[in-house]
């Protein structure tokens, strides 16, 4: 996801700036790619880092550049791979609006922090949205809730009382065929990419509109969640002309989701923004 992140690391650095995380924290960058991301946190800051990805193509890439990078095949939405508690900071850079299911991957990625552990997101939002888009994207979205969700592959027991969506255990039954599902798809031997993104459904939610974000629906969901100390600044000065236009074509690395297919005209003013937040402790 690198080619989209505006003016390289500089909000990487910002962000991480305000985790305060110590060496050695162990880090999630979900959307990695071809692993810049996880290489540079682990040469500027030396955390232990690990990336996944849905584009086997892309983590091919980044292990024939650096085959010491601990990136793997891997789904944002569905962290079954990883205990509970097992890190300090997740990060979704550029990747958040483009999973067919963010709202499953915000609650995911609060099951795999640590208490007290951080989050980073970097993506699109839409500046001065109208009550009328509000409305919109709120009836879209309730009119899909009904919708039956896809289920985790991990067959986990889920436990409210720590993260809403279930505690990740160590055994997972449908994993156990495999021990590297970076070689087989994620337990999907067989599957190609192609049909394993049709089987992510794109589902609309209040917080998201064409692969842009809605500031204040999206901080409501984050503190439904759980999460504290949600702090986020608007840094659209950072976006150069070029990586604007290339996300509101909806490329991204050749994975595109099925809202930015075909986009419609920016009617709105695209920003870009970062945002923090943490797990209690």
């Amino acid at each position: 996801m690198s080619n989209l992140k505006p003016e390289e690391f500089r909000i990487t650095d910002q962000a991480l700036g305000i985790w305060t995380l110590k060496k050695g924290a162990e880090v999630l960058d979900i959307g990695c790619g071809q692993g810049e991301t996880v290489e540079y946190l682990e040469k500027e800051y030396g955390y232990k880092a690990r990336g996944i990805d849905l584009s086997k193509a892309m983590i091919k890439r980044g292990l024939a550049r650096n085959p010491k990078l601990n990136i793997r095949y891997g789904d944002g939405e569905f962290l079954d791979g990883f205990l509970s508690y097992s890190f300090d900071g997740v990060m979704m850079e550029n990747v958040l609006s483009l999973i067919g299911l963010p709202d499953e991957a915000l609650h995911e990625a609060y099951c795999v922090l640590k208490k007290g552990g951080k989050l980073f997101i970097g993506d699109l939002f839409i500046k001065d949205p109208d009550t009328e888009l509000l409305k919109a994207v709120e009836i879209e979205a309730q009119k899909q809730q009904s919708m039956p969700h896809p289920e985790d592959g991990c067959g986990s027991e889920h436990s409210e009382e720590e993260c809403g969506f279930g505690e990740h255990t160590e055994e997972c039954e449908e994993c156990s065929d495999c021990d590297d599902c970076s070689d087989c798809g994620g337990c999907g031997e067989g599957e190609s990419e192609s049909e394993r993104a049709e089987e992510h459904r794109y589902r609309a939610v209040n917080f998201r509109s064409n692969g842009r974000f809605l500031m204040t629906p999206l901080l409501k969901q984050l503190k439904e969640i759980g999460y504290t100390n949600i702090a986020w600044e608007d840094c659209s000065v950072e976006l150069d002309d070029v990586t604007v236009k290339r996300i509101r074509a909806g490329t991204s690395e050749g994975r595109l989701c099925k809202e930015t297919l075909n986009p419609p005209i920016d009617k709105y003013k695209t920003g870009y923004f970062m945002l923090t937040a943490k797990k209690p402790l």
